[in-house]
C-alpha cells in the first residue's frame, strides 16, 4: 500500500525570533507523534510534514514535492491555520 500524505499550500513563511512560522490554506489538521522537516538538497525548508497516521497525515509545503531531498526530525506546535517550527529560522532561505 502506498502512503498518501494530504497537503496544504502555505500562504505565508515569517520568521519569528529563532522560529519559522508558517501560516497555510485548509482545516486545520492535528499533529502526530512525529513531525518532521522537508528538506531540500541544500537543507533548506520546502515543508513540514505534521506526521500522523492514514489519512490524517497532513504536510504544510512552501516548494516542490520533488524537490525533497530528506526529512529531520522537527519541534513544532499547531494554532488553527498556522504552525511554529521551533528553531526553524536556520532553514529558511
Amino acid at each position: 500500500m502506498i502512503r498518501m500524505i494530504s497537503d496544504r499550500k502555505a500562504s505565508s513563511v515569517k520568521i519569528d525570533g529563532n522560529d519559522c512560522v508558517i501560516a497555510f490554506e485548509g482545516d486545520a489538521p492535528g499533529i502526530g507523534a512525529t513531525p518532521q522537516l522537508l528538506l531540500d538538497a541544500s537543507g533548506k525548508l520546502v515543508g513540514i510534514d505534521l506526521g500522523g497516521a492514514g489519512f490524517d497525515r497532513v504536510a504544510i509545503m512552501i516548494g516542490a514535492h520533488e524537490t525533497v531531498a530528506r526529512a529531520e526530525p522537527a519541534r513544532v506546535t499547531l494554532s488553527g491555520n498556522v504552525v511554529r517550527i521551533a528553531n526553524g529560522r536556520a532553514f529558511v532561505r
